[in-house]
C-alpha cells in the first residue's frame, strides 16, 4: 500500500487571487517522477491556500509525511495545522521547510517548543526531500540526511550542510511535469491563480535584511530554457500574473534581454500573461533599461525599480548593500523620464544606523532630484533567517522589534487577529520608538501626500515659483497635522497614530476598511488618499487655508490657480473625462517645464479614466495596480496659450 503523502504552501487570498504554490511545487516535481516514490507514495491533498484549520485537517486521513513550505504569513497557521494532525496520527512524519523555518545555526531549542515537528529541512530542499521519503520507507535512519535538523527527543540534531544543486535546468518543473494541472482542474473557489518562476536561483550580493543574503547562495544558478517552456504553459492556462523569482534581473544581460523579447512575444500572441514582475539587478539601473523597454512595450510591468533602501552611506555599509551612485541617481531618473519608462524607488525605514534625521533628508533628497513618480517605503521586518537575524547582528546594532499582525494589505479582513505574526523593526541604536513611530506618519505623508498625488502639485509650484523647499513644505504640515487633530488632515494623523499603538502591541491589525471602497484593507496612505477623492473641497479648502497662513506672502490669484491645478491633476472616479479648465497664470509649465512665473491666460485639457463613479474600481486600478506608474494622476496638456 503506498504511503499518504500531504503537502501545505498556505498563501493568503488576495480579492481572488492566490499564488500556485510554487516552492512545494519544484520539491515535489523533483520527487515524483523517481521510481520509488512513483511506486511507494501518493499526494493526497495539497493544500495551497489560508482557510479555517478545522476544514484542512478534516481532509487529512492516515498520512504518513506532512510537508510544510514555511514563511512568515504562514507559519502559526502551519503549527497548528502540525500539532492537530501529529496528535490524532502520533507516528505521520512532520517536515518543515522553507524560509521561516529557523536555520541550523538558530534553532537550539527549537523542537522544546515546537515537538510536532520531527524534521527541519534547510537551504534548497529537492535533494533533501527526496532523501527524507526515502529514508521513510526503510530504517528511517534520518542523520544519514545531509541539510537538516532532526527532533532527537525533544533535541536538536543537525546533519552535515548540504551542497546546492548545481544544475536547477535540469530540475523537473511543476508546471511542465502536469503537477498543476490538477489544481486548475479543482478550482472549485474559482481562484484567479498568479504563478513564480524561477529563470535564477541565488544572488551575489549580501544585503543582511535579505533571507538570500547569506554566502550559501551568493553563486547564481540559472535556468531560461525551462523558463521559457513555463511561459507556454502559463500562457496556454491564462495565468495572469506572473512574478519571476530571479533576485537580479538584467545581470545576466543577453539572456534576460531573450527572455524578455519570449515574453513579449507570447503576449503579443496570446494576451498571457498580462503582468510579467521581475526584481531588477541591483546597481544597473542604466543597464537594463533596454529591456525595461521590451516589457513596457506591452505593459507587461508596472514600473521600473530603483532599489535603493537608504540614502544613507552608514546604513549601506550595516546592512552590507551596494548601491547606485547617488550622483548617478538624478541622472537615471532623468534617463528613464526621457525613454517614457516608469520607474519607482524603493526605501526602508528601520535599518541599522538610520536616524530620523537622515531617514526624512533622504526621502526629501529624492524629491528634490525632480523625482515625483512613486516612492514606496517598506517599514523593515525581521526575518528570522536573514543575516540581521542573528543574534550578534541584533546585539551590535541594537536591534528590538515590535510583533504585529501581517502587513498585508489588500486582503478581506478577518474579524478576529490572525495568529501569523511578523517582527518590526521599531529600535535600532540610532532610533529609538518614538523617532521610529514620528518616520511612520511622515511616510504617510509623504507618500499619500508627494507619491499618491494628493499635495505633489502644490509643493512643486511652491517650490518652482517660490523657492520653498519640500522639506520646508512637509515638515511643517506634518507638524501642523500633529498638532491640529481638528483638521482633515489632523483627524487622519490622529487615527493613524492611536492605531499604530494598537497595532504594535498586536491588538490591531495594519490598515483601514474604507466605506464604499470594498471589503478589503487599504494602508495607511491609500485609505487617506481615497478618503480626500470623497470629499476633496473640505481636504483642499483646509490646506490653502493652512498654505496661506505659513507663506502670508504668497499671491493669492496664483494660489487659487495652484489648487485649481492640483485638483485637476488628481485621477477621480467622480469625474467625467477629458475637461478643460482656464488658468491665469503658466502653472503647467512653472510645475513640469520649470518655466519662470508668469500672468498668462491659458487652457489646459485633463483626461484619465472615466471610473463612473465606481470608488472601488478606481482605487484598485489607480492605488493599488497602478501607483507604480503613476496611474493617480491625470494626463494635462497646454490647449492654447494667450
Amino acid at each position: 500500500m503506498k504511503k499518504n503523502l500531504y503537502l501545505f504552501e498556505l498563501s493568503d487570498v488576495f480579492a481572488n487571487q492566490v499564488y500556485l504554490p510554487y516552492s512545494s511545487g519544484v520539491v515535489w516535481s523533483f520527487c515524483k517522477n523517481k521510481e520509488e516514490i512513483k511506486n511507494n507514495y501518493v499526494l493526497k491533498n495539497w493544500f495551497y491556500h489560508r482557510d479555517e484549520i478545522k476544514n484542512i485537517v478534516s481532509k487529512i486521513n492516515k498520512p504518513d509525511v506532512l510537508g510544510f513550505s514555511c514563511f512568515m504569513w504562514n507559519w502559526s497557521l502551519n503549527c497548528q495545522i502540525a500539532k492537530a494532525v501529529k496528535k490524532e496520527y502520533p507516528d505521520c512524519l512532520i517536515v518543515f521547510g522553507g524560509q521561516h523555518q529557523p536555520m541550523d545555526d538558530r534553532n537550539k531549542g527549537f523542537f522544546a517548543k515546537y515537538p510536532f515537528v520531527d524534521l527541519l529541512v534547510h537551504h534548497e530542499g529537492e535533494q533533501s526531500f527526496y532523501e527524507i521519503l526515502l529514508e521513510r520507507l526503510g530504517s528511517q535512519d534520518y542523520s544519514r540526511i545531509s541539510g537538516i535538523t532532526i527532533n532527537n527527543d525533544g533535541k536538536e540534531l543537525r546533519t552535515l550542510p548540504r551542497s546546492r544543486l548545481e544544475n536547477i535546468e535540469g530540475v523537473p518543473s511543476p508546471y511542465l511535469d502536469g503537477s498543476f494541472d490538477e489544481l486548475l482542474l479543482n478550482n472549485e473557489s474559482g481562484f484567479k491563480f498568479h504563478a513564480s518562476v524561477e529563470s535564477a536561483r541565488g544572488c551575489p550580493f549580501s544585503c543582511a535584511f535579505c533571507e538570500i543574503g547569506e554566502k550559501y547562495y551568493s553563486k547564481i544558478r540559472t535556468s531560461y530554457d525551462k523558463t521559457k517552456k513555463e511561459i507556454d504553459w502559463l500562457s496556454k492556462n491564462k495565468i495572469e500574473y506572473v512574478t519571476d523569482a530571479n533576485s537580479n534581473f538584467g545581470l545576466y544581460y543577453d539572456k534576460d534581454y531573450d527572455l524578455a523579447l519570449y515574453v513579449k512575444d507570447k503576449i503579443e500572441k496570446t494576451n498571457y500573461p498580462e503582468a510579467y514582475r521581475v526584481t531588477w539587478a541591483k546597481g544597473k539601473a542604466d543597464k537594463v533599461l533596454n529591456i525595461a523597454k521590451v516589457f513596457e512595450s506591452v505593459r507587461a510591468q508596472k514600473g521600473m525599480t530603483i532599489a535603493l533602501q537608504s540614502m544613507n552611506p552608514d546604513v549601506l555599509k550595516a546592512v552590507r548593500r551596494r548601491n547606485i551612485d547617488n550622483g548617478k541617481l538624478q541622472n537615471f531618473i532623468e534617463m528613464y523620464e526621457k525613454e517614457d519608462i516608469s520607474s519607482y524607488v524603493e526605501l526602508i525605514w528601520g535599518l541599522p544606523e538610520e536616524t530620523l534625521d537622515s531617514f526624512m533628508d533622504g526621502v526629501l533628497q529624492i524629491i528634490d532630484y525632480g523625482y515625483h513618480n512613486y516612492l514606496d517605503i517598506h517599514l523593515m521586518m525581521l526575518l528570522p533567517n536573514a543575516p540581521i537575524g542573528s543574534k550578534k547582528y541584533i546585539e551590535n546594532y541594537g536591534v528590538k522589534t515590535s510583533t504585529t499582525q501581517p502587513r498585508f494589505s489588500h486582503r478581506d479582513l478577518p474579524t478576529n487577529l490572525v495568529e501569523d505574526t511578523i517582527e518590526i523593526v521599531t529600535t535600532t541604536n540610532a532610533c529609538n520608538l518614538e523617532e521610529w513611530k514620528y518616520g511612520h506618519q511622515f511616510r504617510w505623508l509623504i507618500i499619500f501626500g508627494h507619491y499618491l498625488g494628493a499635495l505633489q502639485f502644490i509643493s512643486r509650484g511652491l517650490n518652482k515659483a517660490y523657492g520653498i523647499s519640500y522639506k520646508d513644505f512637509y515638515i511643517n504640515l506634518l507638524n501642523f497635522s500633529k498638532g491640529d487633530i481638528d483638521s482633515f488632515i489632523g483627524s487622519e494623523y490622529d487615527d493613524i497614530d492611536n492605531c499604530l499603538s494598537l497595532i504594535l502591541e498586536n491588538k490591531r491589525h495594519w490598515g483601514f476598511v474604507v466605506e464604499g471602497a470594498g471589503t478589503i484593507n487599504w494602508s495607511v496612505d491609500e485609505t487617506t488618499r481615497i478618503k480626500i477623492a470623497k470629499n476633496p473641497d473640505l481636504f483642499y479648502e483646509q490646506v490653502k487655508e493652512y498654505v496661506l497662513k505659513t507663506y502670508p506672502n504668497l499671491n493669492y490669484d496664483l494660489v487659487d490657480d495652484l489648487f485649481i491645478y492640483q485638483k485637476s491633476r488628481l485621477s477621480s472616479p467622480f469625474v467625467n473625462y477629458p475637461y478643460n479648465k482656464k488658468f491665469s497664470y503658466n502653472i503647467h509649465d512653472i510645475i513640469e517645464e520649470g518655466s519662470p512665473l508668469q500672468k498668462s491666460e491659458n487652457v489646459i485639457e485633463f483626461n484619465s479614466k472615466n471610473y463612473n463613479n465606481d470608488l472601488f474600481l478606481w482605487a484598485k486600478e489607480a492605488l493599488w495596480f497602478g501607483r507604480r506608474v503613476g496611474a493617480y494622476k491625470t494626463k494635462a496638456k497646454k490647449l492654447e496659450n494667450k
